[in-house]
């Protein structure tokens, strides 16, 4: 049965009770003996460091389970640290500064009902702490099937991770291809009734991405005499822009996939990983005479891409979505209708064939393509028909009744008896 993968996280009230208190310490010293003997000794297996860290674990006073984990967290932090030496980048052997614990399911167990947490210190040495669950978490930790895998603890939090079984993807009887774009997700929506053109709006990201670049430029202009409060008021500014991020577009993936399921959709989405190593060199390629400017590489090195996809792959398994990753390859400058290449550059909004002269929005284009390279390669949307001309009458029609009129301005208009280009304007009969 297939699985998803969740983590809660629980604040903590107050402090640690005293058995306890020595452990996250004691936890992260053992993890920087680890890493500095896997630097030291060249070793690349979890065999030989954990065989190390047990043996340290009788001078730390903790117990064996403890340090296997110990180990695992060590030695991810090694191989981060030699890919980046691989790639030529300068960084410094890694070093955890705060105290944290993290544990397996065979040294804790969780009471839901006394909200209580037993965790074990060493061999036959068992100490417990109180926690607060809100109904959520009570309602989430009550899913039949769930299973701990894991226990974080900080100084101010405790994150319990767990699996639950995932529901088995239903049968599509629809189809949603979505382009990613900067500020919203275009794309095509495939019935058995039509095509029509489906977009998902974010433009306020943008916005607050935008709003925070510049009050940091102001911290930094204004704190440049104290580095260690600039630092610490720049690194509460970054803080506040993940969570004011994460929180809209956490909203933004829960509507999208509710709205999949309520009407049996299917999601295409544009698979990064799936792209091949001469297609990510074509993709990195600059257009000769376009080159990117400062403004807009900070705007891209901040987009959200990868985080959006990640909220939309495991909720859509999570509630059984069907979701489909097509290589994005040339999806923006391909017609799709006749298959043609329209050629490397990709300036302007608007995508015009030279081959068929099919003409229609770019981002709009990369969603239709999508869209048919998931027909192409699913066998159960075999019933669905991409009808490309539908599309492009669709995409013709205007947002508002007027063209460069508002619907609000219009009315206003009509109510004072102005005129709008030359003519008056009318507001659509019912």
């Amino acid at each position: 049965m297939p699985t998803v993968a969740r983590a809660r996280v629980i604040p903590l009230d107050g402090v640690l009770p005293p058995p306890l208190l020595s452990l996250p310490g004691a936890y992260r010293r053992l993890v920087n003996e680890i890493v500095r003997e896997a630097l030291t000794s060249g070793s690349t297996s979890l065999g030989a460091l954990s065989k190390f860290a047990r043996n340290r674990a009788f001078v730390h006073q903790m117990t064996g389970t403890h340090a296997v984990t110990a180990a695992g967290v060590a030695l991810s932090l090694v191989r981060g640290h030699r890919r980046r030496l691989r790639l030529g980048q300068y960084c410094r052997p890694p070093y955890v500064r705060h105290p944290f614990l993290r544990a397996d399911d065979q040294s804790f167990h969780l009471d839901p009902i006394p909200q209580r947490i037993r965790v074990s210190l060493r061999n036959a040495v068992w100490t417990s702490f109180g926690i607060r669950l809100t109904q959520y978490h009570r309602a989430v930790l009550a899913t039949p099937g769930l299973r701990i895998k894991q226990l974080y603890v900080s100084a101010d939090r405790v994150v319990l991770h767990f699996e639950k079984p995932a529901p088995s993807p239903y049968v599509p009887l629809s189809l949603l291809g979505l382009d990613t774009n900067e500020r919203s997700l275009d794309g095509v929506c495939v019935t058995s009734n039509g095509t029509h053109a489906a977009t998902v709006p974010f433009p306020e990201i943008a916005v607050i991405q935008q709003r925070h670049v510049l009050r940091r430029r102001k911290l930094q202009r204004k704190k440049a005499h104290d580095r260690r409060v600039g630092r610490q008021l720049l690194d509460r500014e970054g803080r506040r822009e993940r969570h004011r991020v994460l929180d809209r577009l956490h909203v933004l993936t829960k509507r999208l996939v509710d709205g999949a399921r309520q009407n049996h959709a299917a999601l295409a989405l544009e698979g990064f990983t799936k792209l091949a190593r001469k297609g990510r060199r074509t993709a990195r390629r600059r257009v000769p005479g376009a080159p990117r400017s400062r403004k807009l590489r900070r705007r891209l090195s901040s987009w959200p891409r990868a985080e959006l996809h990640r909220q939309l792959a495991y909720k859509a398994a999570e509630r059984g979505v069907p979701a489909l990753w097509v290589n994005p390859y040339r999806t923006s400058v391909t017609c799709p209708k006749c298959g043609a290449f329209g050629g490397p550059r990709r300036t302007g909004s608007t995508f015009e064939c030279p081959s068929c002269s099919w003409r229609i929005d770019r981002q709009l284009n990369a969603g239709a393509n999508v869209g048919r390279i998931a027909l192409r390669e699913t066998a159960e949307l075999g019933g669905l028909k991409l009808d490309l001309d539908a599309l492009a009458e669709d995409a013709m029609k205007p947002p508002y009744p007027f063209h460069g009129v508002g619907q609000a301005k219009a009315e206003r208009m009509v109510r004072k008896g102005r005129r709008s280009t030359g003519r008056q304007v009318r507001l659509p009969s019912n």
